[in-house]
């Protein structure tokens, strides 16, 4: 009697190999649905200490302005020298500023950051006139104006807003400060 038990389990428990495929092909299309690739390629440098943030947006590739305390980075590139001042030369908190060549406008202006995202503005704009893509209308895609800035959360404030009036003057209208994600 135990023998005839014994077929009779192994029969009902027999996979069916359809069922098994189906539920594959489904987790594989949800993993596929589910997964968010990103091109952005947000560089950083060594020693920078950038603000915390809950946020869950992933920001869009754009150009991309470092700040840290010795200086000023645009696309890879150093564009500005900080210089130390000299009440902070030999202590913990060292205070970077401007030099004067570099300002113009009564001090609002980074000349060296101007002509950098200038060219690139005027880079972008050569190369949406030369793209197929258009607008309704059949002119070329307009400029976005997206600048993206890493600055370290020890640089003022009046430096960041040397910086935005620079790209805001290029041309840029849209700023997105990047930093670390909180982990939950």
């Amino acid at each position: 009697m135990s023998r005839k038990n014994r077929k009779r389990i192994q029969s009902a428990f027999d996979l069916q190999l359809t069922s098994m495929m189906d539920v594959l092909v489904i987790i594989l299309v949800f993993l596929l649905k589910s997964y968010a690739a990103s091109t952005n390629a947000f560089n950083t440098v060594s020693g920078i200490q950038l603000p915390i943030s809950a946020s869950p947006e992933v920001p869009p590739d754009s150009l991309q302005v470092i700040v840290t305390p010795e200086g000023i980075t645009f696309e890879n590139e150093r564009i500005i020298e900080f210089v130390q001042t000299e009440a902070a030369v030999g202590s913990k908190d060292a205070t970077y500023t401007f030099r004067r060549s570099d300002l113009d406008e009564g001090g609002r202006r980074v000349v060296g950051l101007f002509d950098a995202l200038t060219k690139a503005r005027e880079k972008s704009e050569f190369l949406r006139a030369k793209s197929k893509a258009r607008d309704k209308e059949g002119k070329p895609l307009p400029f976005d104006g997206v600048l993206a800035i890493q600055a370290d959360k020890r640089i003022n404030y009046d430096t960041i807003r040397r910086i935005m009036y620079t790209a805001a003057t290029a041309g840029y209208k849209m700023f997105r400060f990047l930093a670390v994600k909180r982990d939950m």
